[in-house]
């Protein structure tokens, strides 16, 4: 187990900023995942730690030591890559035994150890009855497992996995997702993580950080990141479908209205004082999740009716639906019980649960409260 430091690290490719004066800290042992759409900055950051790419200023710090300067076959890190590259002259047996044969661990192990190394990870990926077969006689799927196994068939200080499971199929990547955390959590290694996959990201990690373009987000427990996002971004970014967000006006008496629709929102006693507190009058933005939304009878006239319009889309997967509701010129999106789905093009009333609004600041953009 190792810990892992990044201190202030910035990297620029031309004029484009990939990284701006990232820091973050790894305790021993976790699985920490870095969670952000194409382009965040993840990869980078991978290859920074391992030593494939080079900062532009900043330090790396394994175990209270300072690699910055080594060589990547001096970290003692071991990465797998979301496209896989394995030997097509060696059998899966001999790719997967290849980390363990280079000349700086040649001798660390037996050679009994060795294969029973690599016949333990391949029997955890599936990839047992494959070990005597060629890369050209493999599936895309079954290439990608054998290039984790690659990965894991170290004990290095720190695994970096990054989209490792990205090309697997549906059900082979959720599958992998439990497998991945059972493996991780069985050796103990530190484990950096990188995925775009919300679903990866909150039931595999330890801790989430969340990028954009180069920065952090937000740092945190996936519950944490989930339920107390710190802005905007990470509000919409990290629900799926994403948070349904309202540009809305202060009418008086603890009521907005939201503008593309004619209807009032009555917002709790307890959220209009901490508002007030924060120095909010007219305008701000409010947040309201899919799954906190409920259908209700259009002709209802109350205080929970916060929205009538047309059903313009109906998503359905499985058990669940996603409805998308137009009102004069905003669409809102419902995650709701599929045997509630009301029909295409008909007109239905939105219930949107004011105990689970959240507030943002328009021009900051941060979370209010």
């Amino acid at each position: 187990m190792a810990k892992l430091q990044l201190i202030n690290i910035n990297k620029k490719f031309g004029n484009i900023i990939a990284l701006n004066n990232v820091n973050l800290e790894l305790t021993e042992g976790e699985l920490f995942v870095l969670f952000g759409a194409s382009g965040a900055g993840k990869s980078t950051i991978i290859n920074i730690i391992s030593g494939i790419e080079e900062a532009d200023s900043g330090k790396v710090i394994l175990d209270d030591k300072d690699i910055t300067q080594f060589f990547p076959q001096q970290r003692d890190t071991s990465i797998a890559f979301e496209n896989y590259i394995l030997y097509p002259f060696m059998t899966v047996f001999q790719n997967l035994m290849f980390p363990l044969e280079s000349p700086i661990r040649k001798m660390e192990y037996s050679k009994k150890e060795k294969e029973g190394r690599v016949k333990e990870i391949a029997n955890m990926l599936d990839i047992g009855e494959l070990l005597y077969r060629y890369p050209n006689e493999l599936s895309g799927g079954q290439k990608q497992r054998v290039a984790l196994g690659r990965t894991l068939v170290r004990e290095p200080k720190i695994y970096l996995l990054d989209e490792p499971i990205a090309h697997l199929d549906a059900k082979l990547r959720h599958r992998m997702h439990s497998e991945l955390k059972k493996i991780q959590l069985k050796k103990g290694i530190t484990t950096l993580y990188a995925t775009p996959d919300q679903i990866e990201a909150l039931s595999m990690a330890d801790r989430i950080c969340v990028l954009n373009k180069g920065n952090i987000e937000q740092i945190g427990k996936p519950d944490d990141v989930y339920n107390n996002p710190i802005n905007l971004y990470v509000a919409t970014f990290i629900c799926k479908p994403p948070m349904n967000i309202f540009d809305a006006e202060y009418q008086g008496n603890g009521e907005y209205t939201f503008t593309g629709t004619s209807q009032k929102v009555l917002i709790r006693a307890e959220d209009q004082k901490l508002l007030k507190t924060k120095g909010i009058n007219s305008k701000l933005k409010i947040g309201i999740r899919p799954v906190d939304i409920s259908l209700t009878q259009p002709e209802t006239k109350d205080e929970h009716t916060h929205i009538q319009g047309k059903v313009v889309r109906v998503e359905t997967i499985g058990q669940i639906s996603i409805i998308t509701v137009e009102t004069d010129s905003i669409e809102v999106k419902a995650k709701i019980s599929s045997d509630q789905r009301p029909e295409l093009n008909s007109t239905v009333g939105l219930e949107l649960r004011n105990n689970r609004f959240y507030f943002f600041d328009p021009t900051t953009t941060l979370r209010i409260c």
